[in-house]
C-alpha cells in the first residue's frame, strides 16, 4: 500500500511541475503596442484628427497632455535642461485648449494630405504635442532679441533625435495664428524631413550650401563678423537689413545666424523651401530677379525637392498660400 502511495505521489508531483511548465509558456491573448497613452476615435472633433493621423500616418498627435504626461517620448523624457531659459511659470506644462487645438489640427492634416503619403510616414517626427507655452519663440527671444527671424516659429524641433516636436501657443486666450502656423508647420516639417542626421533617404544639398559659401556668419573671419551684425540690424530701430541678407543668399535671418555650409545645410534650405510654400510666386518674383545668389538658391531647392521628396514645391505653394484656418 506504502509502495502504491508513494507512486501516486511521485505522478501527482510530474503533474504539477508539467502544468506550471505549460502556463510558464502561455502569452497573454491581446499585448497593447500602439502609442501611450492610446489613441481614440473620438468623441470630440479634435479627438478624431489626432485618430486619423495615426491610422493614416502613424504619427501619435496629443492635445490634451499635460505635465509629465507632455513631456513622455517614445523612449524615455524630453531633456528639459536645454529649456533653462523658460520662466518659472512655464512649469509643469499646459495641455493645449480644445477649440484652438481643432483648428490647428485641421491645419496640420491638410497640410500632411496633401504631400505624398510615404514623405509623411517616413518622417523622423512621430509624436506631436500641443502645448500652450511657446518653448521656440522664448529661447529666440532670451538668446537673440533681434536678432532672431521676422518670423517666429511655435514649433520646437530640439527634440526630433527622439521623434517629438512640441506645438506653443495652441491657447484660446490668443485663438488662431494663421500665417504663424502655416510658416511653422512647413518649416519645422521640412528642416526635420530633409535633414541628413535623422533621415537616411536624404542626401545632403552641397551644391545648395556651396552658393553661399563663406557668407554664413560662423565662416567669415572674426575680424569681419561684428560688422556683418551691424549690417544684418538696425541697432536703432531692431529692423532687419533683408537687401543684404538677400545679398549673401540668405531669405531669413536664421540660416545666416545659426548655419554653415557643414553644419546643417539642409536646414537653410528649408528656409526657402518655406519661403516658397508661404509666399505666392508674384510676391517673390522681384526678390528672385534682384538677388541671383537667391535665384541661384531658389533653383536648387526647387530641383532638391522634386528629385528627394517628389514634391513640386510651386504647385504646392499654390495649395498652401490659400489654404484657410477655420
Amino acid at each position: 500500500m506504502k509502495t502504491i502511495y508513494r507512486i501516486l505521489v511521485v505522478i501527482g508531483l510530474l503533474v504539477a511541475i508539467a502544468a506550471c511548465n505549460d502556463e510558464s509558456r502561455l502569452s497573454p491573448e491581446f499585448e497593447y503596442t500602439g502609442p501611450i497613452p492610446e489613441i481614440a476615435d473620438g468623441p470630440s472633433e479634435a479627438q478624431k484628427i489626432c485618430y486619423d493621423l495615426y491610422q493614416k500616418y502613424d504619427h501619435n498627435v496629443y492635445y490634451t497632455l499635460s505635465g509629465d504626461e507632455a513631456l513622455r517620448t517614445n523612449v524615455g523624457q524630453t531633456q528639459i535642461n536645454m529649456l533653462y531659459y523658460l520662466p518659472e511659470s512655464a512649469w509643469p506644462l499646459e495641455a493645449a485648449d480644445e477649440v484652438t487645438a481643432e483648428s490647428f489640427l485641421k491645419l496640420l492634416k491638410s497640410f500632411y494630405d496633401a504631400l505624398p503619403e510615404e514623405i509623411v510616414k517616413t518622417t523622423v517626427i512621430k509624436r506631436q504635442v500641443l502645448i500652450k507655452v511657446n518653448f521656440w519663440f522664448d529661447m529666440l527671444l532670451n538668446y537673440y532679441g533681434v536678432w532672431a527671424p521676422e518670423f517666429m516659429s511655435m514649433g520646437f524641433t530640439d527634440e526630433a533625435q527622439q521623434g517629438i516636436v512640441y506645438w506653443g501657443e495652441i491657447d484660446d486666450n490668443i485663438g488662431p495664428q494663421p500665417e504663424l502656423w502655416k510658416y511653422s508647420i512647413v518649416n519645422s516639417f521640412f528642416k526635420t524631413r530633409t535633414s541628413t542626421y535623422f533621415a537616411r533617404d536624404m542626401v545632403a544639398p552641397l551644391d545648395f550650401a556651396q552658393v553661399s559659401a563663406g557668407k554664413y556668419l560662423g565662416e567669415m573671419p572674426e575680424s569681419e563678423q561684428a560688422e556683418a551684425m551691424d549690417n544684418v540690424v538696425d541697432w536703432m530701430t531692431g529692423e532687419l537689413n533683408m537687401d543684404y541678407l538677400r545679398s549673401l543668399g540668405f531669405v531669413e535671418p536664421y540660416a545666416f545666424l545659426m548655419i554653415t555650409r557643414e553644419y546643417m545645410p539642409n536646414e537653410d534650405m528649408a528656409t526657402y523651401a518655406t519661403w516658397i510654400a508661404c509666399h505666392p510666386l508674384e510676391e517673390r518674383q522681384e526678390v528672385l530677379n534682384t538677388y541671383p545668389l537667391v535665384k541661384r538658391k531658389y533653383d536648387l531647392t526647387l530641383k532638391y525637392y522634386k528629385e528627394n521628396l517628389k514634391i513640386d514645391l510651386e504647385e504646392f505653394s499654390k495649395f498652401w498660400v490659400n489654404v484657410t484656418v477655420e
